[in-house]
């Protein structure tokens, strides 16, 4: 992704954190840029280097979307707020940092830039042009996913000049646009085999529709929610209770099932390509990890690159601990969820540091689990083997801490100096091509097909090596749509959706307030939530600027 600092329609004078977003361009305006190809790939870059603004991709994106669930395990003072359900005491809260702010300085610019592609019939005749107005609207529709999700109701603004006065509009009719704009969108784009999609980080058609897909589920499971009487068994630190979902503002009039037919269609999609553009990679070791960056099973992600201004400092920094370049253990899988893989999952074996040290200044190694017959001293690998001196003496609180976003070679990690790896050029992967498997077993359980859904999970399952295959062994609905729940947790673990596919169920406050606590090391961290942790705190400067919001969300 290239920096566009003369392109890019930087705000001037605007009010932190409000979506008051009136743009002042420099020379060259939106319109003249739209007129060569050249320049409309410039105005849709801008839109995509919001990805990098405001800290936005370095830091709070994976705070605000992943720290507030029960498959997350930190230190209190690591998760700060965020990760309590309340981002009001977080620092990016009601500054340029805001998620909110950052969302819909997004929209303002697709906005721009699809008002300014529309000037001519390019976007309609020539093929490069038709790619990049469908990624406008690819990632105005991903920007109001978001938002609709956090913050419920919001407002709707589809122009670059809509007045800042603007009401907040039902969740059912945000979701109209999301749809409306995907489904569009995938009309114009094309695949990465087809030609026309820019460099690594430019979503393609498949992209599109893994997204749709997604937002489908989300839209059926909520409308299932809505109905009262619908059941998903949860594991609650080996204890499986079984919940009735609770209803999910805003969904009580959509129609689930018209919902997940959409999903599994967009699914058969994307899976039908299988192997063309896109694939799952073979097993765990050629996934993740740096060696693997861009392998055809990332099909779309915020793209890092050589400029500073482009890194991610969050990922292997907070995630990876040391000596392998991260700050030290912060940020790392609840061990309630390392406790439901099978024992040679990969995403367990391969999927977890197993040795570490706790900080550069300890002098002790510990393993995760501490003090297992598997992983212990006697069976440290080779590239550990000067360092047993006091392996997991006294040291017994480890934590399974992922390698999926090690910067290195997750197969043979390397030893760095502190922080050497701080800022690394890491992408942050947004969508996959295993989500297709996971969502259309979501989608063929609502729809009556237990065996096929089960048939889909366990294409995931068996890449990862895991023992316990369903197919032909579930024949329940609700304990099918619990596996499906549970897949997820296990296979997108740290990837930005467990607190969403909570939310989208009606799950959040039961599973969280049951889970109680999450053991992190020698200290325990608190998970009781109420109904002021279901949505998002607005920022208060969008409160002050935007009239027609007479109030915050609740608790706020």
């Amino acid at each position: 992704m290239k920096k566009i600092l003369s392109i890019i329609l930087c705000s001037a004078g605007m009010l932190v954190a409000s979506c008051s977003l009136d743009e002042s361009p420099y020379a060259i305006t939106a319109e003249q840029l739209a007129q060569t190809e050249a320049g409309a790939e410039q105005l849709v870059t801008g839109i995509y280097a919001i990805f990098w603004d405001n800290w936005c991709m370095e830091q709070t994106y994976e705070a605000w979307m992943d720290y507030d669930n029960d498959h997350c395990g930190a230190p209190a003072w690591v998760l700060s707020s965020a990760g309590s359900g309340d981002v009001t005491g977080h620092y990016a809260y009601n500054t340029n940092n805001d998620l909110w702010s950052v969302f819909y300085r997004m929209i303002n610019r697709a906005n721009k830039a699809k008002e300014s592609l529309e000037i001519t019939d390019a976007y309609k005749t020539e093929s490069a042009v038709k790619q990049l107005y469908g990624e406008t609207l690819f990632l105005r529709a991903w920007a109001y996913f978001h938002l609709v999700r956090m913050y419920g109701a919001v407002p709707i603004r589809l122009a670059s000049e809509t007045e800042q006065n603007c009401p907040r509009s039902p969740v059912e009719d945000v979701y109209n646009v999301i749809t409306n704009d995907l489904e569009t969108c995938l009309e114009y784009m094309y695949y990465q085999s087809e030609g026309n999609v820019g460099a690594w980080g430019h979503a393609d058609k498949t992209a599109a529709a893994l997204l749709l897909a997604r937002v489908y589920c989300t839209m059926g499971s909520t409308a299932l929610a809505c109905k009262g009487n619908t059941e998903i068994m949860v594991d609650i630190k080996g204890d499986i209770k079984k919940y009735t979902c609770s209803a999910v503002e805003g969904s009580e009039n959509i129609d689930a099932e018209k919902c997940y037919r959409r999903a599994k269609e967009l699914c058969d999609m994307v899976i039908a390509r299988k192997g063309v553009d896109f694939d799952l990679a073979a097993n765990y070791l050629s996934l993740w990890g740096g060696n693997n960056r861009r392998n055809k099973e990332f099909v779309w992600g915020a793209a890092a690159g050589n400029d500073v201004d482009y890194r991610n400092s969050a990922l292997n920094n907070y995630y990876t601990p040391a000596p392998y370049g991260g700050s030290g253990a912060w940020i790392y899988m609840a061990p309630n969820l390392y406790d439901q893989f099978d024992e040679d999952d990969d995403r367990v074996v391969h999927g977890v540091f197993h040795y570490y040290l706790t900080s550069y200044t300890s002098t002790k190694w510990v393993s995760y689990p501490s003090m297992s017959d598997k992983y212990n001293a006697e069976n440290l690998p080779d590239n550990l083997k000067a360092f047993v001196a006091d392996f997991n003496d006294t040291y017994e609180y480890g934590v399974p801490c992922l390698t999926k976003h090690y910067k290195d070679d997750i197969a043979n990690p390397s030893f760095y100096a502190q922080k050497e790896a701080s800022q690394s050029d890491q992408d942050v992967i947004l969508l996959r091509f295993a989500e297709a498997y996971l969502l259309r077993a979501e989608a063929l359980v609502e729809l009556g097909d237990v065996n096929a859904a089960m048939n889909d999970i366990d294409v995931i399952r068996k890449r990862a090596n895991a023992t316990t295959l369903y197919s032909g062994n579930v024949t329940d609905p609700i304990e099918a749509r619990s596996l499906v729940l549970k897949e997820r947790g296990l296979e997108l673990c740290q990837e930005f959706n467990r607190k969403f596919d909570l939310l989208r169920w009606g799950l959040y406050l039961s599973v969280m307030n049951d889970t109680q606590f999450i053991v992190c090391g020698n200290a325990n961290r608190s998970t009781i939530r109420t109904k002021k942790n279901l949505l998002y705190a607005i920022p208060s400067a969008e409160l002050a600027e935007n009239k027609l919001i007479e109030s915050n969300n609740y608790g706020y």
